[in-house]
């Protein structure tokens, strides 16, 4: 568990909203890789001051051909030449993509194939991104505090948990199912979760009494937050397509957060 914290600078209004994008299950090396829509997302948190973002792991494919999970129908074309370097090929285009949005990270989790790299052949592809990107490495999970601050006294702030995940089945009642149990485990305001490739979100409110006996309302926010892998794709095999697993709606949820008011909205 890693704990983390990131400061931002507002200006108080009360109708001020700050983004927060969680990016993961990008899976580039892979043939069904959305990688215009990643390029696309990019674009638009670059152009805002306004903007941040969290990486959610499986940032690349990363299967080695000496994988079991190998499959050469499923590797993207560009490296179908060089399987051999295919990995790092794949990490340092990924690299660049997120560069222009690198200063805006607020942490980096790793995902289950970064891991995979990382035990079986002793190469961290974290660090290659730590490296440039200079943002916190999550590892499996973290509780991150979302600090605001405005030019007067006020200070604001949101506590995230995030995980990569490793809920896995057909329907998405049970990757949300999952992140209701980590209220129990976590305390925190928004529950964002990776790895199941789709986007699903719920709010869940408790009640509670302030200082002074007053009757609160507190809202939570549970996330899976999307993924850039299409499942079905003409031409090309994939396991979601073997295994029968339904589409997926490639993109991200995006989370709004009002420093002033205290409150938190998500959207797809």
């Amino acid at each position: 568990m890693e704990v983390n914290s990131k400061t931002i600078k507002c200006d108080g209004s009360i109708d001020e909203w700050i983004y927060l994008v969680p990016i993961g299950d990008i899976h580039l090396g892979n043939a069904g890789c959305d990688e215009k829509k990643v390029i696309e997302l990019v674009r638009w948190i670059s152009e805002r001051e306004d903007v941040y973002w969290l990486g959610m792991g499986d940032y690349v494919d990363c299967i080695n051909y000496s994988d079991k999970r190998f499959d050469p129908n499923t590797v993207s074309e560009r490296y179908m030449a060089n399987l051999s370097n295919a990995v790092p090929m794949q990490i340092e285009d990924v690299i660049n993509l997120l560069l222009p949005i690198a200063d805006k990270c607020i942490g980096l989790h790793r995902g289950n194939h970064e891991e995979t790299i990382r035990l079986r052949y002793h190469y961290d592809v974290m660090y290659e991104m730590w490296k440039l990107f200079k943002a916190p490495i999550l590892q499996d999970s973290a509780i991150t505090r979302l600090r605001f601050r405005d030019n007067s006294t006020h200070r604001f702030a949101f506590d995230i948990f995030s995980t990569h995940g490793t809920a896995g089945g057909r329907k998405g009642g049970g990757k949300i199912n999952r992140l209701e149990d980590m209220i129990g485990f976590y305390d925190a305001d928004v529950y964002l979760m990776g790895h199941s490739h789709i986007k699903e979100t719920e709010t869940k409110s408790t009640l509670y009494l302030d200082n002074q006996l007053n009757l609160k309302v507190r809202k939570r926010i549970l996330a899976v937050t999307g993924c850039f892998l299409r499942g079905y794709q003409q031409g090309v095999s994939s396991y979601v397509e073997k295994w029968g697993y339904p589409p997926t709606d490639t993109g991200v949820v995006k989370l709004m957060f009002n420093p002033r008011k205290h409150d938190v909205h998500i959207s797809e």
